[in-house]
Formats: structure tokens, sequence, C-alpha cells
């Protein structure tokens, strides 16, 4: 994974991941190009996966527990009072 790919978005990501499994669907590239398209699209999927992962640490709270301690729990939409 270079640099470049460190600096997509999740969208973009997730566009051209869309991209190389249609081409790998048509069956009309051959074994070498096959080959690349598979392993872009590997490396696509880390990408979006790291993405994701990182969504969801920032997506968790900070909560007091009754004994004063500070833990993180998962956020969830309603779950305030």
């Amino acid at each position: 994974m270079g640099k470049a790919d460190e600096d997509i978005s999740f969208e973009k990501a997730m566009k051209q991941l869309e991209e190389v499994v249609a081409s790998l669907e048509t069956g009309s590239l051959g074994l070498e190009e096959s080959l690349g398209a598979f392993e872009k699209g590997m490396s696509l999927v880390r990408i979006c996966q790291m993405m994701l992962k990182d969504a969801e640490v920032r997506i968790e709270k900070l909560v007091e527990t009754k004994d004063g301690m500070i833990i993180t729990e998962p956020f969830h939409i309603g779950d305030e009072p």
C-alpha cells in the first residue's frame, strides 16, 4: 500500500473496489490482468477495513462508572437520556 492509497477517501476506495470486481466478473481479463486486479482489490479491501475500524474507534464514548473509573463503550443513537 503506497502513500497515494493512504490518502484515498473511503467512498473513492469503495468505488474503485466496485470497478475492480466488475472487471473481474466480466471474465474478459487475461491471467496477469486478473491477478493485478485481484491484488488491487485486496489492497482496497484492506484500506476500507482499516478506515471502518478507525471510524468505529472514533465513535465510542467515555463513560464514568459508579466507582469513578472512566471507560469507553460503543456509542448508540438514542443512548442518551
